[in-house]
C-alpha cells in the first residue's frame, strides 16, 4: 500500500507552485526571491512533476483570496485543466480563512486539481486531507484575529505616544527622527495659501496665483490646482495637530475599511513647530465649508468641481495638443437668430490674458479656440469621405494588413520537430512491446518512459511555439468592419448625432487648423493558441494576477518614462495610405509592417495613417448659406482633416 502511495504522488503531473508575501512582514517582500527558489529546489526533487507556471502575490494580506489577483487567476486556469497540481510551502500562504481555505480546496478537487501543502504534509485528496486541512485553517484563521488584535493595540500606543503615520510626504515640513522640522521655502508657499484663502480668494483662484509667483509644489513643479490647495487648506498639520481615526477597518476578515468624516477626526497636538496659527486655520475652515454648503447635491453630499465627466459630445472627444479637453466657453448668436457653441482649450481658459503666466508655463495653445459649427462640418465632410466614397478602398486596405500580419516563421523548424516527434512515439512504442514481452524490467521502463516522456513533452512545446509563430496572434473581424462602414448617420438640424460619434471617434485633436481624428473602426479577434495534448514544458509567472517577465521589468519603466503625449506622433508629417496610388499603396503598407516588426511593436495598437483632406472656403460657404448665414473670403482660413484608424476600444 505504501508502495502504491508513493508511485501514485509521485506519478507524472503538471504542477504550479502559488507564492504570497503579506503586508505584516516587509522582510518577506525582499525574500521572495528565495521563496521561488525554494520551489525550484523542490521541483528538482521530483523528477515526474513539470512545471508549467507560478503564481505570485505579492504584498497582499492572506485573509481574502478574492483581493488575490494571481489566486484568482489561478482558480480560472484550474478550470481549463491546465494543471493537476498545486503546491503551496504552508496553508497560511494559502489562506487564513477556513470558509475560504475548505471552498477553494473543495472546488479545486471537482477540476481533479490536488493542493499539497508541503511545511503542514497535508495533501487534500488523501483520506484524512480535509479533517487535517480544517484544524490548520482554524489556527490560521486565529493566528489572523490575533495579529489584527495587536496592531490596533498597538495603533492605540502609537495615538497615545503621538508617533506620526505616514511616510511624512507633506509640504511645507521635513520628517526628520520621527518628527516634523519646517521647510522654511515649502512654508512661505503653506503660510501664502491660507493667507489668500482667508483674504476671499477661491482655491483655483490661489492655484492661480501660486504659478504666477513660481510658487513650487511639493513636488518641485508648477502644477498647482484647485485640488491641491484644498489638500493643503484641509490638513491639520500645519496647526500643529497629529490626524487620527480617520477610517477604520470594520472586520479582520472582510478587511472593509470604514472612512470617517472630518467631524469624526481625532486631533492630538504634535510635538513640532505648526506653519500657521490656529486661528487663522480655524479661519480659513469655516470659509471652506461655508463655501462647501453653496455647492451641495442633492444627496447632501459637498460635491468638488471638476469631478463630473463631460456630457456634450463635442467635449467627450476634442483635445487640444498640449493634451487638455476643450470646455464649453459661451454661446455666439448668429445672423439666422440660433446660437453657435464656442470651445476653449482648459489649459487656456485656465491662464486667459494672462501672457506672463503661460510664457512661464510653456503653454503650446496659440489657438485654442474651436467653433461648433466647424466640428459639425468636418463630421459631416468625415463621414462623407469615410463612409460614402472610400468604404471600398479602406476594406481593400484593411484586408491587405489583415493578410501581412502574420510573422515571419520557419517551416523547415516545424517539420524537423514533427519528424523528431514521430520518431520518439515510435520510440515509446518500442519500450511498450519490450516490456510487454518482458525483455526490460518495471525500473527500467519506467525510468525510460519518464525520460522519452519528458522530452515528447519539450518538443511538443517547441512545435506549439514554431507554429504560433507562423500564426497571427489576433486577425481584424472583417465581417464587423464591413458592417460598421456600412452605418449610416443622420443630421438631424445640419448635426450629426452623438450615437453615431461614440460608435466611431475615438478622439479629436486640435493643432492650430490641423483637426486629427482618430476612427475606431478596426475590430480585432483575439487567436486562441493551439492547444497541445500535453502542457508546453514552458513556465509561466503571474504576479498580481497578470504574466510578468522580470528581464521585460526594467526596459517597460524605461519605454514608460520616455513615452511623451498622445499626440506626439501623429502630429508629425505622415504619408496617408489613401491618399496614394494603389501600387504605391501595397509597397508603402509592407514598409510599414516592416517598420513595427523591426521596432517590436504591434501593428494593431498602431495609428493607421488613413487619408487627408482640406476643407476649403467653397464648402464652408455652401454649408453655412444652407443655414442662412454668410461667411467673409477674407476671415476664412482652410482647415486640415487628417484621420488615422485604431483599434476599437472594448
Amino acid at each position: 500500500m505504501t508502495d502504491y502511495i508513493g508511485n501514485y504522488k509521485n506519478r507524472p503531473r503538471r504542477v504550479v507552485f502559488y507564492g504570497r508575501v503579506s503586508t505584516e512582514h516587509e522582510e518577506q517582500l525582499s525574500a521572495l526571491g528565495n521563496q521561488m527558489e525554494w520551489y525550484t529546489d523542490l521541483a528538482l526533487r521530483n523528477p515526474n512533476w513539470t512545471v508549467v507556471a507560478q503564481y505570485i502575490d505579492e504584498g497582499i494580506t492572506g485573509t481574502q483570496m478574492k483581493k488575490r489577483p494571481s489566486f484568482m487567476r489561478m482558480i480560472e486556469h484550474a478550470k481549463e485543466h491546465r494543471f493537476d497540481l498545486i503546491v503551496t510551502r504552508e496553508l497560511s500562504r494559502f489562506a487564513r480563512n477556513t470558509v475560504d481555505a475548505l471552498n477553494a480546496t473543495r472546488e479545486l478537487k471537482q477540476y481533479g486539481v490536488e493542493v499539497y501543502f508541503v511545511n503542514d504534509g497535508i495533501w487534500t485528496m488523501d483520506g484524512d486531507g480535509e479533517v487535517r486541512l480544517t484544524i490548520m485553517a482554524s489556527i490560521a484563521q486565529d493566528e489572523s484575529r490575533k495579529t489584527s488584535e495587536r496592531v490596533k493595540a498597538g495603533q492605540k500606543m502609537s495615538r497615545e505616544k503621538g508617533v506620526l503615520y505616514g511616510s511624512g510626504n507633506i509640504i511645507g515640513y521635513d520628517r526628520v527622527d520621527g518628527t516634523y522640522v519646517i521647510n522654511k521655502e515649502q512654508a512661505e508657499t503653506v503660510r501664502r495659501i491660507f493667507n489668500l484663502y482667508a483674504e476671499g480668494h477661491g482655491e483655483t483662484t490661489v492655484a492661480k496665483m501660486l504659478i504666477e509667483e513660481n510658487r513650487k509644489d511639493g513636488g518641485g513643479g508648477l502644477s498647482w490646482t484647485a485640488s491641491k490647495v484644498s489638500r493643503v487648506l484641509r490638513k491639520p498639520t500645519y496647526k500643529g495637530y497629529m490626524t487620527y481615526n480617520k477610517s477604520h477597518i470594520d472586520d479582520f476578515l472582510s478587511h472593509n475599511r470604514i472612512n470617517h468624516s472630518e467631524e469624526n477626526f481625532v486631533l492630538v497636538k504634535g510635538n513640532f513647530e505648526p506653519i500657521v496659527s490656529e486661528e487663522l486655520w480655524e479661519t480659513c475652515n469655516q470659509i471652506r465649508s461655508k463655501r462647501a454648503a453653496f455647492v451641495k447635491g442633492k444627496d447632501g453630499r459637498a460635491h468638488k468641481f471638476g469631478v463630473s465627466f463631460p456630457q456634450n459630445k463635442w467635449t467627450k472627444i476634442l483635445f487640444c495638443d498640449c493634451g487638455m479637453r476643450f470646455q464649453i466657453e459661451g454661446y455666439d448668436r448668429t445672423a439666422n437668430g440660433g446660437k453657435n457653441m464656442r470651445l476653449i482649450c482648459a489649459r487656456s481658459k485656465m491662464f486667459k490674458k494672462k501672457d506672463a503666466a503661460r510664457a512661464l508655463n510653456g503653454i503650446p495653445c496659440p489657438a485654442p479656440y474651436a467653433s461648433e459649427w466647424k466640428l459639425e462640418l468636418m463630421a459631416r465632410e468625415v463621414f462623407r469621405t469615410v463612409w460614402k466614397e472610400n468604404a471600398e478602398d479602406i476594406l481593400g486596405l484593411l484586408r491587405m494588413l489583415d493578410a501581412n500580419l502574420n510573422t515571419t516563421g520557419t517551416p523547415n523548424d516545424g517539420n524537423q520537430l514533427e519528424n523528431k516527434l514521430s520518431a520518439l512515439n515510435e520510440e515509446l512504442d518500442d519500450l511498450v512491446s519490450q516490456r510487454a514481452s518482458r525483455s526490460i524490467t518495471m525500473d527500467d521502463f519506467l525510468s525510460k518512459s519518464t525520460e522519452i516522456n519528458n522530452e515528447i513533452i519539450n518538443v511538443e512545446g517547441l512545435l506549439q511555439s514554431s507554429i504560433q509563430e507562423q500564426r497571427p496572434k489576433a486577425r481584424l473581424d472583417m465581417h464587423s468592419i464591413e458592417a460598421a462602414l456600412s452605418d449610416d448617420a443622420s443630421f438631424p438640424d445640419g448635426k450629426i448625432e452623438p450615437g453615431f460619434l461614440d460608435r466611431y471617434a475615438n478622439r479629436i485633436v486640435k493643432s492650430n487648423n490641423r483637426y486629427i481624428w482618430m476612427l475606431q473602426l478596426m475590430n480585432v479577434q483575439q487567436i486562441m493558441p493551439i492547444q497541445s495534448e500535453r502542457q508546453p514544458i514552458a513556465m509561466v509567472t503571474y504576479k498580481s494576477g497578470v504574466p510578468y517577465d522580470i528581464e521585460q521589468e526594467q526596459i517597460g519603466k524605461q519605454d514608460k518614462e520616455s513615452a511623451g503625449p498622445d499626440c506626439a506622433t501623429i502630429c508629425r508629417p505622415q504619408d496617408f495610405f489613401l491618399n496614394m496610388s494603389r501600387t504605391k499603396r501595397k509597397r508603402k503598407l509592407v514598409e510599414w509592417l516592416e517598420s513595427c516588426q523591426k521596432n517590436q511593436v504591434s501593428v494593431l495598437d498602431e495609428k493607421i495613417p488613413l487619408l487627408s483632406f482640406a476643407v476649403d472656403f467653397v464648402t464652408a460657404y455652401e454649408y453655412q448659406k444652407a443655414r442662412g448665414i454668410k461667411i467673409h473670403p477674407g476671415l476664412w482660413k482652410d482647415m486640415r482633416v487628417d484621420i488615422f484608424l485604431v483599434k476599437k476600444e472594448n
